[in-house]
């Protein structure tokens, strides 16, 4: 133990072998700053140690590592930089920085600077703070004896601006609801903004801007705001009172423009302040360019008298003074300006010369390797980012490439640069291995977007639905959809609710991202996205599709290693169909391993060595930035090379060649054996890697500490705290990012790979996984409903089955609820399999089970034959929703044969038996099988006829048999079941019953050409969706109506109507339903003759269902940019359009557009002089006679083309065309056309 004063220490001289103490600094309530001497590196520091009555304490030693990481990170001409971090073999952590010798900001308040040196101490000062903020950390007690002036030459020249002491800074977790140790209040009460003083959980950067507001303001005007108040007092005038007038000090001029700059940088409201230190100094740089021609700027003001200096106003009150009844740190007296030495940097050459000397001593951890190369990749992304912010124009850009080239490195780089420059504000999203959740990694967007992390659902729910209502987008449905997506309830409940589709939930998302990239555009980067769901693919592609026509200054970049992208067939398809949209919305970057000149660059850089052993190591790693590294640490611990002069060399490289291990792995386990030697933790730390790995990618130390608990292993527990510091200091182990302090990940994703490898036998493994699902059930305690899957997978994979299935089926429910239905289908996947295998069912080639023999051995396992009825139908309805339909067949097929076999079912069986014959007519329905369809629904009708209980099962199946009839065109069958639907309805209170069967008539009176009835039908079904809250019924019978509005030439109220029904299919996320109103929106245009707008949205909506695998749909919009095409005359592209359109359509399955189809063909063929083909004429005369279709787009062909054959003198011909033709106008009512038909049949067919 040691001293804290310097007269009396008892101390050892040296810490860590290599920092002499000197003497004293400062003192604070955490530790203790020293002036040292660097015996390695041969330089003066200033070495900072945790106190000892407190480096036991866990949590201050684990905060104390994490500032000396964040504070390594910056290096950067205006911030002091931090050398070296560590414990010694005393368990004493230390900090070691630089000494510096210069003016304090306070000396420069008394003595007075121009205009001029102030704004341009105060454009220094932010561009050492945008570092800080944009590498994610921010200070939190900036004042004037935190800043620092080196070379300075008052009043001429300013010199350089050092910000120093980043003791008290934390690491900026995206609003992490947390202050730097357990609700402590830090700072200086004369330097707190309104949201620190008054307690707030959540600083951000504005924090720090506030600082510079009032750092200006007594440059200025040579006081503080609140002058010589202290402690509480003005605390409170910060948080409640004004800001008093600026009022320039003596001989110093105001500019009204500055006076504005400073109050909003004085803003009481964070909001009000800008964003980050990067877009302040963007403004400010336009205030100096403003004010340069003014020559008062230069006046250099009188210096003020001693007392009044502002020496005070940064002296540290007492705990009294400053916070009563709180918490707080001691506090840090600053070092006595007569010594004239704070921490601080010497020049980046000298620290780059004394950090190689240092590296000897093994000080470098992984976070500090230097960015090198890819010149052409940073410059690309650069100017994308530049059109994001400056053109509105979205972009998504994958990266890819193998294991260890850099992709996250250079995302990270890029967020750096553009929140530096004030161009885009970044957030971060990781996906993991073993991951049991698709779209985790937009999860924690959305929480950085929101400042929720760590918040509980109903937190989450309030917070945003307050951002939303302060963003104009007051509504609640959003807000709770996010809600529920961002923190899954983890209901346990066996109702089967309507889950959100996954595009609602993609539509709101967008919605969010598009308000705030509106107020300050954003970049989002998805980390690893090789590790997601196949709907993480999905959202990118909808994404994609949405900003080719949306303005959103909005820049998504995801990384993918390559060579594990093919262990995800789903989403591998799904990011290869996002080459379609290269060019537009998409870029696609491949980045290779380092080429040779910049591998060179690297370990000259990292740790420069003769020329020999570069090309060696160069050759060994192949250019793998990571290998290379490790390459050159493992030849440095193995002391295979020393240092020669400026380099480091060996005098035989021959041996070097032998000698270095031949791959990543080898690297990775001599790195571990060279730790623990180190350590003098043999064997140790590599059991508690492996026990990481375990625990997840990336994990708390709570879960982590639980585990080791639970081992009861005391000397494992003992050390666990060091032990995790070590992994820490040596870059195996990192700060999670965007993760609050208690949340680590391994360095790189191959560690974890290689440690999982190091377990051994599934016995082990088993055990590790026990504990881990145990840890994580403790931890979590409530919240663990959230976290469902991962428990799952961990009792999984520990082979305890029943405690599997349980947790499955809870993730199942909850990600079903978090519109992430793809791993609910996932969930309830291998819930299925357990079931089977405790069952002893063989579901894929035995027979299917007795009912009532599997009910009893389920009974024995404590659920019922019942529950495994409901895992299957859940299953299938998700499955069916997919479109994968011959899966959710399959599983519908399972529950008839199970439970029709059963002679006697229980009800929730014969619900259950039911609801699979109607999901397999739904599914035959959607697959064109109208056949089979109708035979489903009437078994469905059979199975609960007598079962007045399930009357609204049998009013769908009936809906669904109007449906078939209709498709047939057997309207008068259609109408009869749509009125047997309507009146049970009506008789049970139905709401939602009746509204659907309404519009099921209102289709038929449509495609009939009863316009009124149908518009009766639409406006009393859509009332009732409203009333019984049916958004998607509403947004249906909008389309239907401006459908309706369409065919009778009504194009200003079709228009006004599209419109309405886009917005609300938007907001719902059904963009099948978008892409008819953009379809519809596209024939407006093409009858107004507005063809350029036509073709935009016939475009819009062919990318809208081409992405959602619509074919039935391409084919419709084929047609219509085929009659486009014969509008303008371009017969060849008009039959490519219609021939597309053709082979999407099998024959017979759809008529009424197979009818249009042919309809259009014959008559660009007639066009283009090809009218001797009888057949063709033949089958359009038998379509339009099966077919009578009151539509426009079958009545113009039908004329056109009966004129051209009266033309070619084939009247007969020519009239049987233009009584059909007829017979459209007339019952669309449509007076004008049916007139000018009548006219031509007089002329040409004068006989009828």
């Amino acid at each position: 133990m040691y001293s804290d004063d310097p007269q009396h220490s008892t101390a050892p001289p040296i810490v860590d072998g290599r920092y002499r103490l000197d003497a004293l600094l400062s003192e604070g309530g955490v530790g203790t700053i020293w002036r040292a001497q660097d015996l390695v590196g041969r330089r003066p520091v200033a070495l900072k140690l945790l106190k000892p009555e407190v480096a036991t304490l866990p949590h201050l030693r684990r905060r104390f590592s994490r500032e000396a990481r964040a504070a390594s990170r910056l290096m950067h001409p205006n911030v002091a930089a931090v050398h070296d971090h560590g414990v010694d073999a005393d368990g004493r952590m230390f900090i070691a920085m630089e000494l510096l010798e210069g003016l304090v900001v306070t000396d420069l308040i008394r003595q007075g600077l121009s205009l001029a040196l102030i704004l341009e101490l105060a454009d220094q000062l932010l561009a050492g703070l945008a570092h800080a903020h944009a590498r994610g950390v921010i200070h939190r007690d900036l004042k004037p004896s935190n800043l620092m002036v080196v070379n300075a030459s008052i009043p001429d020249s300013l010199g350089t601006l050092k910000l120093v002491d980043f003791g008290i800074a934390t690491v900026l977790t995206d609003a992490d609801p947390r202050e730097t140790a357990h609700g402590e209040v830090v700072g200086t009460p004369r330097y707190m903004s309104p949201e620190q003083a008054s307690g707030e959980r959540s600083l951000t950067p504005r924090t720090d801007l506030y600082n510079v507001g009032l750092i200006l303001y007594e440059l200025i005007c040579g006081r503080p705001p609140f002058g010589e108040e202290k402690g509480l007092a003005v605390m409170a005038m910060h948080v409640h009172e004004p800001v008093p007038p600026m009022i320039a000090r003596q001989g110093l001029h105001l500019p009204v423009a500055l006076e504005a700059f400073v109050s909003r940088a004085l803003a009481k409201s964070p909001a009000r302040r800008w964003p980050s230190a990067g877009e302040m100094r963007v403004q400010l740089k336009a205030l100096q360019v403003e004010l340069a021609a003014d020559a008062r700027i230069f006046l250099v003001p009188d210096a003020l008298p001693h007392a009044n200096a502002g020496t005070q106003p940064d002296r540290q009150p007492t705990v009294e003074e400053s916070i009563v009844g709180r918490r707080r740190l001691n506090p840090v007296p600053r070092a006595p300006e007569e010594a004239g030495a704070v921490p601080g940097r010497d020049s980046l050459a000298a620290r780059r010369q004394a950090d190689l000397q240092a590296l000897n001593a093994g000080v470098a951890g992984l976070q500090q390797i230097p960015f090198v190369g890819r010149p052409r990749e940073r410059q690309h992304l650069q100017e994308i980012a530049h059109s994001v912010r400056s053109e509105q124009r979205g972009r998504i850009v994958l990266l890819e490439g193998e294991a260890g080239v850099g992709k996250t490195r250079l995302t990270m780089w890029l967020k750096e640069q553009v929140e530096e420059q004030g161009q885009l504000h970044g957030h971060i999203g990781a996906f993991t291995r073993g991951g049991t959740e698709g779209l985790r990694g937009l999860q924690e967007v959305l929480d950085s977007v929101f400042g929720t992390r760590g918040q509980s659902r109903a937190e989450v729910q309030t917070r945003v639905d307050a951002w939303l209502t302060r963003w104009g987008h007051d509504d609640g449905i959003d807000a709770r959809i996010l809600a529920d997506f961002m923190r899954p309830a983890g209901s346990q409940s066996a109702v089967r609710e309507a889950p959100v589709a996954p595009t609602t939930l993609f539509a709101t998302i967008l919605r969010v991202l598009e308000r705030v990239a509106t107020r300050r555009p954003r970049l989002i980067i998805l980390d690893d996205v090789h590790w997601a769901g196949r709907e993480l693919g999905d959202f990118l592609d909808f994404l994609a599709v949405e900003l080719r026509h949306r303005a959103i200054p909005l820049m998504v970049m995801a990384t993918v290693r390559s060579e594990d992208l093919g262990e995800n067939p789903a989403l591998e398809r799904r990011l290869t169909a996002l080459s379609r949209y290269v060019g537009e919305t998409v870029e696609r970057i491949n980045l290779g391993r380092l080429n040779e000149d910049s591998s060179y660059e690297l370990i000259r850089l990292v740790l420069p060595v003769d020329e020999a052993l570069t090309r060696l190591i160069y050759e060994r790693s192949g250019g793998n930035p990571l290998h290379l590294v490790l390459l050159l640490r493992y030849l440095r611990d193995e002391g295979l090379i020393r240092p020669d002069g400026e380099r480091w060399a060996t005098a035989d490289v021959d041996a070097v060649r032998e000698a270095v291990p031949p791959s990543l792995g080898d690297l990775f386990e001599v790195r571990l054996q060279q730790i623990e030697a180190r350590y003098n933790r043999q064997n140790k730390l590599g059991e508690l890697l492996q026990r990481a790995a375990i625990a997840g990618p990336r994990f708390t130390y709570e879960v982590l500490r639980e585990m080791i608990e639970g081992e009861a292993d005391a000397e494992r527990l003992r050390f666990f705290d060091e032990d995790l510091d070590h992994l820490l200091s040596e870059g195996i182990l990192i700060e999670s990012h965007g993760r609050r302090e208690d949340w680590y990940a391994f360095s790189h994703g191959l560690l974890r790979d290689y440690f999982l490898r190091q377990i051994g036998g599934a016995f082990r493994a088993r055990r590790l996984h026990r504990l881990a699902a145990e840890a994580r059930e403790t931890v979590y305690g409530e919240r663990a409903g959230a976290h469902a899957a991962e428990i799952a997978s961990h009792w999984h994979a520990a082979r305890d089955l029943e405690r599997a299935l349980t947790w499955y089926i809870r993730a199942g429910r909850t990600a079903s609820r978090a519109a992430m239905l793809r791993q609910a289908a996932v969930a309830f996947e291998a819930a299925l399999a357990i079931m089977d295998e405790l069952l002893g069912v063989d579901a894929e080639h035995g027979e299917p089970p007795n009912f009532a023999r599997l009910n009893a051995r389920a009974q024995e396992l404590g659920w019922s034959g019942t529950d495994y009825v409901d895992i299957l139908m859940r299953l299938g309805d998700l499955l069916e929703g997919f479109g994968e339909f011959p899966e959710a067949e399959a599983c519908y097929r399972r529950v008839v044969r199970l439970v029709g076999s059963c002679t006697s079912p229980v009800p929730d069986a014969l619900i259950a038996l039911a609801g699979s014959w109607l999901g397999l007519g739904h599914v035959a329905w959607q697959r064109g099988d109208f056949e089979a369809a109708r035979w489903a629904f009437n078994r469905v009708r059979d199975e609960v006829a007598t079962l007045p209980e399930l009357a609204s099962m049998r009013d769908n199946a009936t809906r669904g048999l109007a449906r078939v009839a209709w498709h047939r065109a057997d309207y008068r069958l259609a109408v009869e079941l749509a009125t047997e639907a309507l009146h049970s309805a009506e008789g049970r209170g139905d709401d939602a019953g009746v509204a659907q069967s309404l519009w099921i008539l209102g289709e038929v009176a449509r495609i009939q050409g009863e316009g009124e009835d149908a518009r009766e039908y639409y406006g009393r079904s859509m009332a009732l969706s409203q009333v019984s809250d049916q958004p998607s019924e509403v947004a249906r019978n909008l389309l239907s109506l401006a459908q309706l509005a369409r065919f009778q030439k009504n194009f200003d109220q079709a228009e006004e109507l599209y419109q309405r029904a886009l917005r609300r299919y938007e907001a719902l996320g059904d963009r099948r339903g978008a892409g008819q109103c953009y379809n519809g929106l596209g024939d407006v245009a093409r009858f107004r003759d507005s063809y350029d707008a036509a073709r935009r949205f016939y475009e819009r909506a062919l990318a809208t269902y081409q992405s959602i695998g619509a074919e039935l749909d391409v084919a419709l919009v084929y047609t219509n940019l085929g009659l486009t095409s014969i509008a303008l005359n371009d017969y060849p592209a008009a039959e490519d359009f219609l021939c597309a359109a053709r082979e999407r359509v099998a024959d017979e399955e759809y008529p009424y557009l197979q009818a249009g189809i042919e309809y259009n063909l014959a008559l660009v063929r007639a066009l283009r002089g090809e009218d001797d083909d009888t057949e063709t004429l033949h089958r359009v005369l038998e379509l339009s006679a099966r077919f009578p279709i009151p539509d426009l787009d079958y009545a113009q062909p039908l004329e056109r083309l009966a004129r051209l054959r009266a033309d070619a003198g084939h009247p007969d011909e020519a009239r049987a065309l233009w009584l059909r033709a007829r017979d459209i106008y007339r019952e669309l009512e449509l007076e004008g056309d049916l007139a000018r038909v009548n006219a031509q049949i007089d002329e040409r067919a004068p006989t009828e």
